[in-house]
């Protein structure tokens, strides 16, 4: 039984002679519509192609192999009706060497095919996850030794920011993590200049209207008010008859100060916002003790505030 198409599945499937771009979402039939454009092509009563002079790429190797199966069976089915057509038997011998592939499989078969205009050893391999992995990992350690080398005070300063204790794994990590964030652009080095870009501040004023520092001021909000959500929610249990009502006077005086850090927060002012957080301290809970209080709750009141006070500190 043949499929019925929809309007816009037809459109792409019959549409020629220009660039198309599909959305749809996931189970929509995206892979089926594919198949039919690609055999439309092929058995196109005019102007057909051969399926070797068409690239298909997809991001996975099952897709690709689901790809080659489904256009391979339609063509077997096509050439099971019409035994005679030579341009079909034609396609049945150069599927084997179409180029449906995923992404970097083409970009092999590229080099594979053209090493000698690149000056590639045709030897070469591709390095699993693994062995990339210990590259980066080489290429850094030696990066940065050199720049220890140097011993120039500019780097020094670099290095203490950013690696307070006495190990730089964490500079490794960061650098590893901006390398990633970078290829994953089609275009690195631009990116890596406008991350630049936006250190490039004038005045005070410049600082408070970047893109990242009203961001930086929106996440602070966003803490400061899980933060007061778990100090409202250690009063409330304090305040249960079997709470520990004692401990109610330190809730207060965190719910005092995280208003104050919220207020200095919606003002975005950064002197202020510090100024706080340099000078944080917290009330003692009581050492009171009553037999009518259930120790859980005063676990479960001490656990909200630590975790309070580590959204804080964060």
């Amino acid at each position: 039984m043949g499929v019925t198409w929809t309007k816009d599945q037809q459109k792409v499937i019959s549409l020629r002679n220009r660039s198309i771009l599909v959305s749809a979402a996931a189970g929509s039939g995206k892979t089926a519509v594919l198949v039919q454009r690609i055999l439309g092509m092929i058995m196109d009563p005019v102007h057909p192609v051969d399926i070797d002079r068409l690239l298909i790429m997809t991001f996975t190797r099952a897709a690709a192999g689901e790809m080659k199966e489904r256009i391979s069976r339609a063509l077997e089915q096509a050439l099971y009706e019409n035994p005679d057509n030579e341009h079909l038997q034609r396609q049945m011998t150069l599927i084997h060497t179409a180029q449906i592939t995923t992404i970097d499989g083409f970009c092999s078969y590229v080099i594979r095919n053209y090493f000698h205009l690149i000056g590639l050893d045709p030897g070469y391999r591709t390095g699993d996850e693994g062995e990339i992995k210990l590259l980066k990992q080489d290429v850094l350690k030696t990066l940065l030794e050199d720049y220890y080398a140097k011993e120039e005070e500019r780097y020094t300063y670099f290095v203490e920011c950013f690696c307070p204790g006495k190990s730089d794994d964490g500079l490794k990590d960061l650098i590893l993590k901006m390398y990633d964030t970078a290829m994953s652009s089609p275009y690195p080095q631009e990116w890596l200049d406008s991350c630049m870009d936006s250190y490039k501040i004038d005045d005070v004023e410049d600082l408070k209207n970047q893109k990242w520092m009203k961001l930086l001021w929106n996440c602070v909000k966003e803490e400061l008010k899980e933060a007061r959500v778990l100090a409202e929610e250690a009063r409330r249990i304090c305040l249960q008859p079997d709470g520990p009502y004692y401990y109610e006077d330190a809730i207060n005086s965190d719910r005092l100060t995280i208003q104050e850090l919220m207020d200095a927060a919606c003002r975005e002012e950064f002197d202020e916002m510090a100024g706080l957080l340099d000078g944080l301290s917290y009330a003692r809970l009581s050492t009171k003790r009553d037999a009518d209080v259930q120790e859980r709750k005063k676990e479960q009141v001490k656990a909200l505030r630590e975790e309070e006070k580590t959204m804080i500190k964060e």
